[in-house]
């Protein structure tokens, strides 16, 4: 088991976490008051335009070059902070290079770019070359960069609910290294519902792993030790109009048919999870966890940044946040452009900033 101190401003909540039948969950809490942010510089570098996609996936080839899904036409862009694009690959199909199905992007050593969908990871030079193809899990979520292996995660139906289960693949084979299940969310005794599971995670430094679940808290798995702790910046929001809008339409597009009235309601009745995105978790070059979080995305949006445990601050950028990745210093962020006139069609982008690394201890 791991020890960790309880302040008194969070007793309540870890003594509910202690209950739990796992013996190695803890509850680690840290002093930011909810819903207030400690916010740390991120300078804007620039801003370039991308193709409208229902895909919130991103990958940086390198500090100027990040590739996007064109959902619609069914293909890869790779653009240049300067503007200019340097490929574009891909079309609807199940041959080489070809796709079939949602597809997720992850950034690889020596400028490669993973593009998994499907059962498949397909491996591109930026301009559309292709280096390997390897079956993989369905719908696998890759949880880091990759070199001579690519880590991830997915889920499948076991006794009537999802269980999560993470694999370590050999990126040029397709073969297994090592898998493990995941505990279910209910098995960590968390005081709340969490019949989704849990969010994409995020592979750190030493293996650990990071995953949200149940609306505000995050899992720390490292080894047979788990740590249950709390965004301390939490602060519990509705769905806003624009996340109705978002929400009708994603569920038109997966299930052919807008949802119920019921449906509807219920979601505008949910409140928002901590996380925004499918990939919302992603460890720094320095070991520190970010996460892109629901709260406003409007105007502006945020992410949450821990070291271990602790809420070391926030960044803001700008617009409303759908996916991004991080490469040293730099931070990509594929962004939707809320347009001026309510009933104009939302831009997309790509903005680029570079944060400050954390200091010597």
């Amino acid at each position: 088991m791991r020890n960790s101190n309880r302040e008194s401003t969070n007793r309540f909540w870890c003594t509910l976490l202690g209950t739990g039948a796992l013996a190695a969950v803890a509850c680690s809490a840290n002093e930011a008051e909810p819903g207030k942010l400690t916010l740390l510089p991120a300078e804007f570098i620039a801003a370039v335009e991308v193709p409208l996609s229902v895909s919130v996936s991103v990958a940086l080839v390198d500090s100027s070059t990040a590739c996007v899904v064109e959902s619609y036409e069914v293909r890869v862009v790779c653009v240049r902070n300067d503007g200019s694009t340097i490929g574009v690959f891909g079309r609807e199909g199940e041959g080489p290079g070809e796709f079939d199905g949602a597809l997720r992007l992850l950034r690889g050593s020596n400028r490669r770019v993973g593009v998994s969908d499907g059962d498949r990871l397909t491996i591109f030079e930026p301009s559309g070359t292709i280096l390997s193809s390897v079956q993989v899990p369905f719908l696998l979520r890759p949880m880091a960069p990759f070199a001579q292996s690519v880590t991830g995660s997915y889920s499948v139906r076991v006794d009537g609910s999802y269980r999560t289960f993470v694999t370590e693949l050999d990126a040029e084979s397709g073969e297994e290294l090592w898998e493990r299940a995941l505990l279910h969310p209910s098995e960590l005794g968390l005081p709340m519902e969490c019949e989704r599971g849990y969010t994409t995670g995020a592979l750190g430094p030493a293996g650990r792993m990071a995953f949200a679940t149940c609306q505000s808290v995050l899992v720390l798995w490292d080894g047979d030790d788990v740590v249950t702790f709390r965004d301390p910046t939490y602060a519990s929001e509705l769905p806003s109009e624009k996340d109705m809008e978002i929400h009708r339409e994603r569920w038109r597009l997966a299930f052919g048919a807008p949802p119920s009235e019921s449906e509807m309601l219920a979601y505008a009745e949910r409140p928002k999870w901590v996380t925004a995105g499918s990939r919302s978790l992603i460890y720094d070059d320095w070991g520190r966890l970010w996460v892109a979080l629901q709260r406003d995305r409007h105007e502006f949006s945020y992410f949450s940044i821990f070291s271990d445990t602790t809420y070391v601050g926030s960044v803001r950028v700008r617009d409303r946040i759908e996916g991004y990745d991080l490469l040293g210093s730099t931070l990509a962020v594929l962004v939707e452009r809320l347009p001026d006139d309510p009933a104009g069609i939302p831009g997309r982008g790509v903005d680029w900033y570079r944060f400050e690394p954390p200091g010597p201890n």
